[in-house]
């Protein structure tokens, strides 16, 4: 009888030991994943004894409706939001009126893991922690944050015998060169010396004249926030810019274009650009393509070299705690797991010896069962589609067999040594967004639709047109808005 009780006991424990919640969450729809049948998450399941039912939702708008109700207490609370997408405004919300429970209190004892990732990078702590010192939701953390870059066509430089250019003097000449010199050889004046779209994109050319500024236009020096248009050297790097322009260097489409009406499908095609400020070259050139281009290193300006830092390292919102969880510590734990190596392996390429395989030399490559289904970052992985907390790891991608993807991380390398962030990270109440937003709207239309005139032609760089762009600002409400991002640098976040 002993034995059995004992036999009985062991069949239980399994059942016994499974803790299951509730999870809600926002994937788009064009993933196409599933997390019912996820086999991450099943994965995670079995190495955790956590386990969840899911309410998942595929639609932006259906996702936000969800969230508003869960706010105003017209909807039932799952214990977690995962791959939430939770603006600062709605954390904020949402922890006054006891829909989400403040995290801080739990991070050193729960999440060792994370922990030590803020504690090497105060920054962080910044980014995730709300005005009021409050932490209502965790990071997806990465090691190589993407960058708006510009990359050159390396073949033609070849071709032609050009070196990358390290002032603005030899970039200049590398797109005449383009220009003139046929790189594609096909007979033909088609070349695009450098692809760009608006404004937006040109303003990562002023790193080359000291000029840095995040989407509001501003940057923090000394404690103090500058309005980067009106800094000193920004009229020459207009300047600059119409010279660009008027000498057929940049796109003359480059203002009335997207990466949809320019994209490139056929590899077989002549290659037209010499240079694109971008991202990455495949959102509108084929990945074929993608081994002929080089990111071009920051320009020095003045014997420093800066760069505005593009995406930044950390997205915020990803995953939070509702006030119906029974165990927050248990959830914490989980989700815990996601900051390391191991488990970012697990969620971005699957199971060692099943999805993927480690060769002798260190390098690591698809088994041919995940290459053949085209459903295998739906089905088995959880990284695509909308952020997921945890850390992305560097190192690991970089052993992938495949040389175009450590070729691509070895690129975004050269921008990433000079990257910063133009303004530390902060977060806004609602109250505050609404504050600043129709100064922004005015604003920063009033700043990019200046760029693109004096670069166009259609208005003269003179002292008479840059005095009136300085009273439009103001009258735009240029005061306001500055004094608004001075109090938010000078209040700062609480640790």
């Amino acid at each position: 009888m002993k034995r059995l009780i004992c036999l009985l006991l062991a069949l239980l424990l399994p059942c016994a030991a499974l803790a299951e919640y509730s999870m809600a969450g926002y994937d788009p729809e064009n993933v196409y994943r599933n997390w019912e049948s996820n086999l991450f998450l099943k994965r995670m399941e079995e190495k955790t004894g956590v386990k969840f039912t899911y309410r998942q939702y595929g639609k932006e708008d259906e996702w936000t409706a969800v969230k508003a109700a869960m706010t105003a207490g017209n909807d039932d609370l799952p214990d977690v939001l995962f791959k939430a997408r939770l603006s600062p405004d709605e954390c904020m919300d949402m922890l006054d009126r006891g829909v989400l429970v403040d995290l801080k209190p739990y991070l050193e004892q729960d999440c060792p893991n994370l922990y030590a990732i803020l504690q090497a990078h105060p920054e962080y702590w910044d980014a995730i922690t709300l005005p009021d010192g409050r932490i209502a939701a965790l990071p997806a953390i990465s090691e190589q944050p993407m960058q708006n870059s510009v990359w050159l066509n390396k073949s033609w430089m070849d071709t032609l015998k050009l070196s990358m250019p390290t002032t603005i003097d030899e970039l200049t000449d590398v797109l005449r060169a383009f220009r003139d010199q046929d790189p594609n050889r096909n007979g033909k004046k088609d070349e695009i010396p450098l692809a760009f779209i608006g404004s937006f994109d040109l303003k990562f050319l002023g790193h080359a004249f000291g000029l840095i500024a995040n989407d509001y236009n501003i940057r923090a020096v000394d404690g103090q926030v500058e309005f980067v248009p009106l800094n000193e050297n920004f009229r020459a790097f207009i300047e600059w810019l119409r010279l660009l322009y008027s000498e057929g260097l940049i796109d003359k489409d480059g203002f009335a274009t997207s990466d949809t009406l320019r994209q490139v499908t056929d590899s077989n095609k002549t290659n037209i650009y010499g240079g694109v400020i971008t991202t990455m070259t495949t959102t509108f050139l084929p990945a074929a393509w993608s081994s002929q281009y080089a990111v071009m290193p920051p320009l020095a300006y003045n014997g420093e070299t800066v760069y505005r830092d593009f995406a930044g390292a950390v997205t915020t919102g990803t995953f939070a705690i509702t006030t119906h969880c029974a165990d927050v510590h248990a959830l914490l734990q989980w989700v815990d797991q996601f900051y390391t190596e191991e488990v970012h392996i697990l969620a971005s390429a699957g199971e060692e010896n099943t999805d993927y395989i480690v060769d002798p030399d260190g390098t690591w490559r698809m088994t041919a069962a995940a290459q053949n289904n085209t459903y295998f970052t739906s089905e088995t992985l959880i990284t695509s589609g909308t952020a997921v907390p945890g850390l992305s790891s560097d190192a690991f991608q970089r052993r992938y067999s495949d040389s175009t993807v450590c070729y691509i991380s070895e690129q975004l390398d050269v921008v990433n040594a000079s990257a910063q962030r133009p303004f530390p990270y902060y977060s806004l109440t609602k109250a505050q967004q609404e504050e600043i937003a129709p100064l922004q709207a005015a604003i920063g239309r009033l700043v990019d639709e200046s760029i693109a005139r004096w670069v166009l032609g259609e208005v003269e760089i003179t002292d008479a047109s840059f005095a009136q762009f300085g009273q439009d600002l103001n009258d735009a409400g240029l005061p306001a808005f500055m004094a608004f991002w001075q109090k938010i640098l000078d209040g700062g976040n609480s640790k």
